[in-house]
């Protein structure tokens, strides 16, 4: 007898998820940042690498990857830093400070199923990222790739965890829209940098380079790099990775505000 209700919240909750997910993929589509962010900017560094992958085809710094290589990984990260770092905590912030989340939060519905639904669609979008950097590298630049599943799905769920995770951050801190505009801003530059955007860290080499290799972008950017040509990624940046989404997430919950 007791069933009985419990499945109709159980359906009840589903509906709700369902639409939430609705209400926040219209939203993508009509402020189409994240699409641009997420997949357009990505395609065109694709073909910016690859084309200089096919004009320089010999191996940067001795580190046997050729220039697309080594930027397969760092496109990814490009994705997962705008989606997670700029468009994530921005979204959060905006909808907080619209009193958005408040009012959420006086209705049968939960404001964490909010903030999943936010949360699903930036996933999603960063899924269509990683598939268009794997195959579009493989099958149009001829990248020599040899994706090992295991290790590779581990470091795309380390990756977005890090990423995602320090976007909560910032979204548990900022005070404002402008503010969260501002920090997700130089926060992104940082990150972008540290992934090895502008130079690879075997270029730089010294303290810089080991600041990179274990920078929350930079570790990314290098297990993902082992994965896709079936190397076993390197304890030490797991670890790292790991440390990292624990002490972001650990932030983002204890700082969390609704409204």
């Amino acid at each position: 007898m007791t069933s009985v209700p419990s499945e109709s919240k159980e359906e009840e909750s589903r509906s709700h998820l369902s639409e939430l997910l609705k209400v926040e993929g219209k939203l993508a589509l009509r402020e189409p940042t994240g699409l641009v962010m997420g997949i357009a900017v990505p395609i065109v560094l694709l073909v910016v690498f690859g084309l200089i992958g096919i004009a320089s085809p010999g191996n940067v710094a001795n580190t046997g990857f050729t220039v697309l290589d080594l930027y397969v990984p760092v496109i990814m990260v490009f994705a997962f830093i705008f989606l997670g770092i700029y468009i994530l905590p921005v979204t959060l912030v905006r909808y907080r400070e619209m009193g958005w989340l408040r009012r959420v939060s006086t209705t049968p519905e939960s404001p964490s199923r909010l903030l999943g639904a936010q949360m699903s669609v930036n996933l999603v979008l960063a899924l269509a990222s990683i598939l268009i950097v794997i195959f579009g590298s493989e099958s149009i630049f001829g990248a020599p790739l040899d994706v090992s599943i295991p290790y590779f799905v581990l470091s795309v769920v380390l990756s977005i965890a890090v990423i995602f995770s320090l976007g909560l951050v910032v979204a548990a801190l900022a005070p404002s829209q402008s503010v969260a505009t501002g920090l997700t801003g130089g926060l992104a530059f940082l990150l972008l940098f540290l992934s090895g955007l502008w130079v690879q860290p075997a270029q730089v080499g010294g303290p810089l380079a080991t600041i990179m290799y274990y920078s929350p972008s930079g570790a990314a950017a290098r297990v993902l790099l082992d994965s896709v040509f079936g190397a076993t990624p390197p304890l030490t940046a797991v670890v790292t990775m790991v440390s990292y989404a624990l002490i972001f997430s650990f932030i983002a919950i204890r700082y969390f505000r609704w409204e």
